[in-house]
């Protein structure tokens, strides 16, 4: 049966005009005003398609040339449109410019003690790789198309080095090439200003080379890590291509750049943690990766941050048949702040306004708010704390927010003398507060709560004691599908995304300006947990592969996983084959093609 039906709905989604200007229609894209990229016809060359451009009296200035994609970008300055330009002898494919964004970095200058070290590798076989093969990456490059890179973080270091450096800037450096394409005040708006720098001002391209071949098990400079780790490759050979200012978006012009830039410097792999597009695959990014992945290149590329948007939500920048589009599993352990009750270690997570941990008592005592039925009360209505003696205790509430909120309810608490409050939240997991800054207060989930209260109705004056710091817990759900990890399909129903790495609740590198080190989560974590796992297969079949060779073996050998919070297989759509095993990639003798299948059947039509 022809998939007409499901094909004029993804039409609202994502769609090509008639002729060769690509339109992509989706409602986060956004373009730069009156800039396009052209394609020439594969015989023509940069001479004349500039001819053909001034013999139809086209006025405009070129933004980027590019050989290998063999086209340009350009602002045209007259009345031509993209369907003029279109029209013109020699002009294969026209794009309008499109933005390309991050996500928003979230710091944790957190300090972790008796920590999980190795919890993240045990998920894909990584700890076995370096341990038992001895494998680290090196001799393989990748070149990281991002922020930029905090080069001089002691986690690049070369061996026996304090600090890590710049090629351009020093000797025996593992970040050995690299450019800044934008400079610091570009948005993806205003026009670049290129330097030989690409230093980074924002963070998210420092993480990302961090997960993929950082090194901080062994820093003796300060900052130290909150816990020693290391990275999938941690002996690979960095490429840094600054595609973005401190802030704001880029233009798929600028990557388009990088990317050329990065295969003619000889990277092996390139890692495009880039959020947005149009979920088709016919743009810029995608035509240009199916070029250079035949020449002996791999290309992990995010999924995007949209899970919660519904399917047919997928970045445009691993749409390439032959790239690799990655989505996030929840790492099986995560930073928390935690307490200590009747013996017992309970993660929480502090209330946003609380966020400077002021008024944090030592020590305390623990009294559950009950209801006159024996419930456990929501701390909604004051009156509840009337005759109790809570003064100078932690107070445990219901998380029920159908009656108030969060800072009303921890206001009772305070008025009432409490020096805290614990809020229990539903069975799916630990909950975001609002709060009170003053006030000292904390989700925990619901497991935690009826542990507490069994603790309680036991022994009522059972210690309890605020953490000085943060460490790891097994999470409830983790090691399965992030929530925020898009769902496919791509716009033409083809089987993206194509595999899944961790990518919730990751420890990496910093700007040493920013504390040195953050735990943030996005497919942008995933997508370099790949990037340095094709490194660890290229080192180990000593050979520059096919890079589709290395994607379908990956997605041959991936480990199919379950929902969060079920025993029901993840659909295909988000995770993509599976969270990859990097062990089984290595080892196996076997690979299947095709690697998936696709449900497109215009060819049909």
């Amino acid at each position: 049966m022809k998939l007409s039906v499901i094909l004029s709905v993804l039409a609202a989604a994502s769609l090509v005009s008639a002729g060769k200007f690509h339109i992509p229609k989706h409602a986060k894209v956004q373009f730069v005003p009156d800039a396009y990229i052209i394609q020439y016809d594969d015989n023509v060359k940069h001479a004349e398609a500039h001819d053909n451009l001034r013999a139809n009296k086209v006025d405009y200035k070129i933004r980027n040339e590019y050989s290998i994609f063999n086209g340009a970008a350009i602002t045209i300055k007259s009345e031509h449109d993209g369907d003029a330009l279109a029209k013109i002898p020699g002009v294969k494919h026209v794009w309008r410019i499109t933005l390309h964004s991050l996500p928003k970095a979230q710091v944790s200058n957190k300090k972790a003690t008796d920590p999980e070290v190795t919890s993240l590798h045990h998920m894909t076989g990584v700890d076995i790789v370096h341990k038992k093969y001895k494998l680290t990456g090196k001799g393989v490059k990748i070149g990281v198309i991002d922020t930029g890179l905090d080069y001089k973080h002691p986690a690049f270091a070369a061996a026996g080095a304090d600090a890590g450096c710049f090629a351009r800037f020093g000797k025996h450096c593992r970040i050995a090439h690299g450019w800044d394409f934008v400079g610091d005040d570009y948005t993806g708006v205003n026009d670049p200003v290129p330097d030989s720098d690409p230093m980074d001002c924002n963070g998210h391209g420092s993480h990302v080379a961090g997960i993929i071949g950082g090194n901080a098990l062994n820093i003796k400079v300060s900052p130290k890590p909150p816990q020693p780790f290391v990275g999938v490759a941690p002996e690979v050979t960095f490429g840094a291509y600054r595609v973005f200012g401190c802030d704001g978006s880029s233009g798929d012009d600028v990557i388009l750049a990088a990317m050329e830039l990065a295969f003619n410097d000889g990277m092996d792999v390139i890692n495009m943690s880039l959020g947005g597009g149009s979920a088709y695959k016919y743009n810029p990014i995608a035509v240009l990766s199916d070029k250079l992945i035949p020449l002996g290149m791999a290309l992990a590329a995010a999924a995007g941050n949209d899970g919660t948007d519904g399917p047919w939500m997928v970045s445009d920048s691993g749409l390439g048949d032959l790239a690799s589009s990655v989505a996030s599993f929840d790492n099986a352990y995560g930073f928390y702040d935690y307490f200590t009750y009747g013996g017992a270690s309970h993660p929480y997570s502090p209330s946003i306004a609380w966020n400077q941990r002021i008024n944090l008592p030592a020590s305390a005592t623990l009294v559950p708010i009950f209801e006159k039925d024996g419930s456990l009360s929501d701390g909604c209505d004051p009156a509840i704390y009337d005759g109790l003696k809570v003064t100078g205790k932690i107070v445990l509430t219901l998380g029920d927010t159908s009656r108030c909120k969060s800072g009303g309810r921890g206001l009772n608490a305070l008025n009432a003398g409490a020096a805290g409050i614990l809020i229990q939240t539903t069975p799916l997991g630990i909950a975001s507060l609002g709060g009170n800054p003053n006030f000292p207060m904390g989700s925990i989930e619901f497991q935690a709560g009826e542990d507490i209260i069994a603790v309680y109705k036991k022994t009522p004056t059972a210690p309890f004691t605020w953490s000085k710091a943060p460490k790891n817990f097994l999470v409830e759900g983790g090691g399965a599908p992030s929530d925020f990890s898009s769902f496919g399909l791509d716009g033409e129903l083809r089987s993206k995304p194509d595999l899944a790495a961790p990518g919730g609740n990751i420890l990496s590198t910093y700007p040493l300006a920013e504390g040195g080190y953050a735990v943030l989560s996005g497919t942008s974590m995933a997508t370099p947990y790949i990037a340095g796992s094709h490194a660890l297969y290229m080192q180990a079949k000593k050979a520059k592969a096919h890079g589709d060779d290395v994607r379908k073996v990956f997605k041959n050998t991936a480990t199919i996983s379950t929902n969060a919070h079920s025993k029901t297989k993840a659909s295909a759509a988000k995770q993509g084959a599976g969270l990859v095993n990097v062990l089984s990639a290595i080892l196996t003798t076997t690979s299947i093609k095709p690697d998936h299948i696709d449900l497109l059947d215009t060819d049909n039509f």
